[in-house]
């Protein structure tokens, strides 16, 4: 498959494949295509799962120039990720959600981050989503304490996002891809993080690769994203052993220090409502969660 591409060329040390994993976003699906299109570097090949989409998502993506897979029936974002895999010929496999635009620096960034790090336990390498659309106390919220990063500077992380994050394609074939455990949109990407440090690797988090993220939340959709983010969560660490009480203590500390910067420093009495809301469903979904079973 040919790809236009835009800007300067530099020496590809990796083949890079694109996984896009792609259910109901005819709205955004044809910009995040582009926006890989005309990357300063270009992708050896683009791949788009579209997982039983009931909207035009489909036909759009015939029009454009990508390896299109299409699941008959919905099976959730972590077996859209795993068929992507499976077709994908790349050693470097890049996944970006469809809702999210990539920069157009965003492979040349991800490729100069493994030329840097030269150590050979280096899994994966991941970046950050910025949002985009702040039009409501619930997108505020979101962008201020849902933050999909992991700060400023680059780190060794326990996980990567995923909407924005790069694998070695081995690596993912050796701990068996995303769990399909996971259903939905929660947890899939933190148990990969997880199984893939208990394999003895280690994954990275640079700043420099940014993807523009498009969500857009109600008050419903934020506090769902939220129960399900924590209920998910909690068992991709029991799974991993990772003591998932630390949820419970990470939930309590963010009360008090969102609550307080929400009220006291920005003076936002919707800010700090939304804070107890959304700790409540938290707490919900954390209570379920412990009682079940894996």
């Amino acid at each position: 498959m040919r790809l236009p591409f835009m800007g300067r060329s530099m020496h590809k040390t990796h083949t890079i494949s694109v996984a896009i994993p792609c259910y109901n976003q005819a709205r955004h699906i044809h910009h995040t295509v582009n926006a890989i299109l005309y990357q300063t570097v270009p992708p050896d090949e683009i791949v788009v799962v579209d997982d039983a989409s009931e909207d035009a998502s489909p036909m759009i993506l015939q029009q454009l120039p990508v390896k299109l897979i299409r699941h008959q029936q919905n099976q959730g974002p972590a077996a859209a990720r795993n068929t992507a895999l499976s077709v994908s010929s790349g050693d470097i496999i890049v996944f970006v959600d469809a809702d999210a635009y990539a920069d157009h620096r965003l492979i040349e960034t991800f490729l100069r981050a493994y030329q840097e790090k030269t150590d050979p336990l280096i899994a994966g390498i991941g970046g950050r989503g910025i949002e985009c659309n702040i039009c409501t106390v619930f997108d505020k919220w979101r962008a201020l304490h849902a933050r999909q990063d992991f700060g400023p500077k680059p780190r060794r992380v326990p996980f990567l996002f995923g909407l924005c994050a790069s694998y070695k394609r081995e690596v993912l074939l050796q701990v068996g891809g995303f769990d399909t455990f996971f259903p939905i949109n929660a947890g899939e990407d933190a148990d990969l993080g997880y199984r893939i440090r208990r394999a003895g690797y280690k994954l990275y988090y640079t700043p420099d690769a940014i993807v523009y993220h498009q969500h857009s939340d109600t008050e419903r959709s934020l506090l769902r994203v939220q129960y399900n983010w924590f209920y998910w969560t909690y068992f991709a660490k029991k799974r991993s052993n990772l003591y998932p009480w630390t949820l419970f203590a990470g939930t309590l500390r963010r009360l008090f220090t969102d609550t307080f910067a929400d009220l006291f420093l920005r003076g936002d009495v919707a800010l700090a409502l939304l804070d107890l809301k959304v700790f409540r469903v938290k707490m919900q979904a954390l209570f379920r969660a412990c009682r079940g079973r894996i």
